[in-house]
């Protein structure tokens, strides 16, 4: 849920709403709200939200502390 709270902030900066970013990313405003509420985006999702958004995405992973 944490990148959907990001890309709805994302969305007042860039002053656009879902249905608008659903219509950049080539998805119906449906799923898009669909993945919004599940917080499951795939990579190829977030790389399309991050260009339509004129933004890079940085996917990291971390050692944990095992």
């Amino acid at each position: 849920m944490e990148l959907t709270k990001e890309i709805k902030k994302l969305l007042v900066d860039k002053e656009i709403n879902a249905t608008q970013l659903a219509e950049k990313i080539g998805m119906t405003q449906s799923n898009l709200s669909k993945k919004m509420a599940s917080g499951s985006y795939s990579v190829a999702d977030l790389e399309k939200i991050a260009e339509a958004l004129d933004m890079q995405i940085e996917i990291l992973f971390k050692k944990t502390d095992n």
